[in-house]
């Protein structure tokens, strides 16, 4: 199919990184955690959502619902691109490859054969009245069950349409200017109309056309009848080749595009039990010999080159031997430009092979690369979802730029109750929401990219057992294997159990010492976790509280890790994991900034982390690394925190005798040191270093994602916590802690370094 160059859009706004979003996610209210939308962060202006977005799928490409309702996409080609580009059939031909060649390069592994079909059945699916209306003119003929008449010159018209649901029963019909007339009728059908001339004038809907050969009025039910075209193969493709490439092109690529074309009819590509091929772009574009004007001209449909490119390849076709031996026709797809990459056919063509196509990009080829908008409205349309908050690009077909042509995509959103809808479709799906050329700003293949959404999410409650109770609700679905419970006054209990939690996948949510607070239990009920585990003795979590647990779970599992001190709390988890892992982290006991970005890292790799006093490694932690018998320790912070006499006493508990430092120039600057150890990272977590609850939670998450956990000031976004971020380039950052503990100033700059 050949469409004419597209014109590219300027843009209508400026965007450094995609479109920015602001949502807060909130257990103020007892219903699910809520997240509102909105390009002002102080100002809601949408609709709340009652449901929260279930995690996204792991690997996939997250694409939240931009602030300005409208995705930004970049893509490649207009049309499938498996086979010949037509746009690179002329690049090639310009670049000096003789049609052969350029056939070699779309369709390797093919040879030249001789066309087994001269003559073709054509339906003319433009004719779509359900009746065969032709003009009167000289010599035309109907041949009705063998038998050839002349028909009368009175009549002005002529038509041919069903009269019952009888098999075959039509009737001819003449028309004199005022009234029809009944010319035959009966079981007459198939009635075939031609002329000594050889062409045959038949009256479409939208034009009076001119056809080689014969025309035929074919019984399709009581009430239609189809139209279709006799016609020999040559006659055939002087119509095709000028209809799907225009003839101005290099003749090297018309000749490519008359060998596509025979090949492609040759095949009966489209046909059905009554015509060998159709005349729209689902099989190939066929407007017979032209249009007959008013005067009796002809506006030919035919050209000189085209005609010259079907002569000099006169019966020429493509073949392939099969695995099975047999030699028969390929299938020659084609489409207008395959944006620098042939798409990949079925395995069944080989083909039909992906490869990339720098003959595509040709100066005259607009569509080799494009721009395009995907409002959601357009997505909320298409899929009968009342609000799109989310993409997922699930699966590509990795040929080419971006990863490849998408080829299943899930769109996400909430009904008009609120409720989680989703519809998993294909990136042709997407295209048809909003296509090009209808849209101008439309898209015009499944080969595109989207621009990243740039986002913060804001967990956050009216207190710390809140806040912890909103991650759980944002960013865990009922259902989980655990949830770990520590106070909410202090921090060594919980210090170690972050860590645990990322490698469970649980949450870790806080409690009073004495009475568990109504978001926490909120939460567990949500949940519906099978087991519970408390962090720290019944100083910190007295056991009413922990019995209180059980009748949360589906287990009435309640365990409690729990030992003298934080240090042998943490030794105490440590020992879930087997020894011989190929790493340890080891943070101060002392403080907790340092030990939530190990936490996080720790999670990720699976592996305990165990803490330290600044001077003096305490036993416990010795004789839990002895077993362990890790290759190498990290310890993370610098010697302020953890003294290099530490480090030394670390060395031979390292199988390898290798210890390392993640370090920085304060906390902030040591998060930022562990998040150099992810290359990148589509979400991050932001919380406070000068506060510990809100970061518990989040690095609990954060390990459990296998993303890093970032610290900041409450109201300065510190350098080196700025300069992560624009490293890592995240898509999402979820912020943890309410704007007492991160100001929405602080905010704003977290979204500005994500944008750089």
């Amino acid at each position: 199919m050949h469409t004419p160059p597209a014109v590219r859009r300027r843009r209508s706004r400026l965007l450094r990184a995609g479109a920015v979003v602001v949502a807060l996610v909130s257990v103020a209210a007892a219903a699910p955690a809520s997240a509102v939308t909105s390009a002002d962060p102080a100002v809601a202006t949408t609709p709340t959502v009652a449901t929260a977005l279930p995690d996204p799928v792991p690997g996939a490409e997250v694409y939240p619902r931009p602030a300005d309702g409208t995705y930004d996409i970049t893509g490649g080609g207009f049309g499938h691109g498996i086979g010949m580009s037509q746009y690179g059939a002329h690049g090639a031909a310009l670049a000096g490859l003789t049609h052969g060649q350029i056939l070699d390069f779309y369709y390797p592994g093919t040879q030249q054969g001789a066309s087994p079909l001269t003559s073709l059945r054509v339906g003319v699916l433009a004719d779509n009245d359900g009746v065969l209306t032709l003009p009167a003119r000289p010599s035309l003929a109907a041949t009705i069950g063998g038998t050839t008449e002349t028909l009368p010159a009175a009549p002005t018209q002529w038509r041919v349409r069903a009269t019952g649901a009888t098999t075959n029963t039509c009737s001819l019909d003449s028309y004199d200017g005022s009234s029809w007339t009944v010319h035959r009728s009966g079981t007459i059908c198939p009635v075939r109309f031609s002329t000594t001339v050889g062409t045959v004038d038949v009256l479409l809907p939208s034009e009076r056309r001119v056809y080689r050969g014969t025309l035929l009025a074919i019984w399709r039910s009581a009430s239609t009848v189809g139209t279709a075209n006799d016609v020999e193969m040559q006659s055939y493709l002087r119509s095709v080749v000028p209809a799907e490439m225009p003839p101005s092109w290099a003749d090297e690529a018309l000749q490519s595009q008359a060998v596509a074309a025979r090949t492609y009819a040759a095949r009966r590509s489209g046909g059905t039990s009554w015509y060998d091929t159709c005349d729209t772009t689902a099989c190939q574009v066929y407007r017979g010999l032209g249009r007959r004007n008013s005067d009796g001209s002809i506006t030919s449909y035919e050209y000189a080159t085209t005609d010259g490119a079907v002569a000099a390849t006169d019966g020429v076709v493509l073949t392939y031997r099969f695995s099975d031996g047999v030699t028969r026709l390929a299938t020659t797809m084609f489409s207008s430009s395959n944006g620098g990459q042939v798409a990949p056919g079925s395995p069944d063509h080989p083909y039909l092979e992906a490869h990339p196509d720098g003959y595509d990009d040709v100066s005259i080829n607009s569509r080799h690369r494009w721009s395009a908008s995907l409002p959601v409205t357009a997505l909320e349309s298409s899929f009968g979802i009342n609000r799109v908050e989310r993409l997922q690009v699930l699966a590509r077909d990795g040929q080419g730029a971006w990863g490849g042509r998408i080829l299943k995509v899930r769109v996400e959103g909430v009904t008009s109750a609120g409720a989680y809808t989703a519809v998993d479709t294909s990136g042709d799906a997407l295209r048809a929401a909003r296509p090009w050329p209808t849209y101008s700003s439309g898209l015009s293949s499944n080969y595109f990219s989207i621009a990243p959404t740039v986002t913060t999410v804001r967990l956050a409650g009216a207190d710390r057992y809140a806040t912890a109770a909103a991650v759980a609700d944002a960013r865990y679905s009922p259902g989980v294997d655990v949830v770990y419970v520590a106070t909410g006054l202090t921090f060594p209990d919980a210090l170690g159990g972050a860590a645990r939690a990322g490698v469970t996948r649980g949450p870790l949510l806080l409690t009073r010492t004495s009475s568990l607070p109504t978001v926490t239990r909120d939460a567990i009920d949500r949940l519906q976790p099978a087991r519970a585990v408390v962090l720290g003795g019944t100083a910190s979590v007295e056991e009413p509280v922990a019995a209180s647990l059980a009748p949360l779970t589906t287990s009435g599992d309640v365990q409690r890790v729990g030992e003298q001190d934080r240090y042998a709390t943490a030794a105490a988890l440590s020992g879930y994991y087997p020894s011989g892992l190929a790493v340890a982290y080891v943070a101060s006991g002392e403080n907790f900034p340092d030990a939530l970005a190990g936490a996080a890292i720790a999670g990720r790799d699976r592996v305990p982390i165990l803490l330290t006093r600044a001077g003096a490694l305490p036993g416990v932690t010795a004789d839990a690394l002895r077993r362990l018998a890790p290759g190498r320790i990290v310890v993370v912070g610098g010697t302020a925190t953890v003294s290099d006499t530490v480090v030394e006493q670390l060395r031979p508990l390292a199988s390898s005798g290798n210890v390392a430092r993640y370090a920085g120039a304060d906390r902030y600057a040591t998060a930022a040191r562990v998040a150099a150890e992810y290359p990148t990272a589509a979400t991050v977590y932001v919380a406070s270093g000068q506060t510990f609850p809100d970061a518990l939670a989040g690095a609990a998450a954060a390990g459990r994602d296998g993303v890093p956990i970032l610290l900041t000031r409450s109201d300065t976004l510190p350098s080196s916590t700025r300069d992560a971020l624009s490293r890592l380039n995240p898509a999402r950052a979820y912020i943890v802690g309410g704007t007492a503990t991160i100001t929405d100033g602080v905010r704003a700059a977290i979204l500005d370094a994500m944008s750089r």
